[in-house]
């Protein structure tokens, strides 16, 4: 009997997970920054994203983060702000 109780505590906190990361799941799932709105002035994590004033600022930002991880990233003008933003290119 105890063994039953085990298991299906198990696969309901299995399926919670499952349905937690469906809905608020991370960066790697496609369309989860929708969920913040089409002009949202965050990160995929929530924070504020970094707003610079000159396109050429943003690209040597970006090639410094391209080369730490080795991703590569680009760079686009807010619609929001008005700023050059860094992000990643798919």
């Amino acid at each position: 009997m105890v063994t039953v109780i085990v298991l299906l505590v198990a696969v309901a906190i299995v399926a919670f997970v499952f349905y937690w990361s469906g809905r608020y799941g991370g960066r790697a799932k496609p369309g989860t920054s929708l969920r913040r709105g089409p002009r949202s002035h965050t990160t995929a994590r929530g924070r504020p994203k970094v707003g610079y004033d000159r396109r050429e600022d943003a690209e040597a930002r970006a090639r410094l983060l391209s080369k730490r991880d080795g991703a590569p990233m680009n760079v686009y003008q807010c619609a929001v702000c008005a700023k050059w933003h860094v992000g990643h290119s798919k």
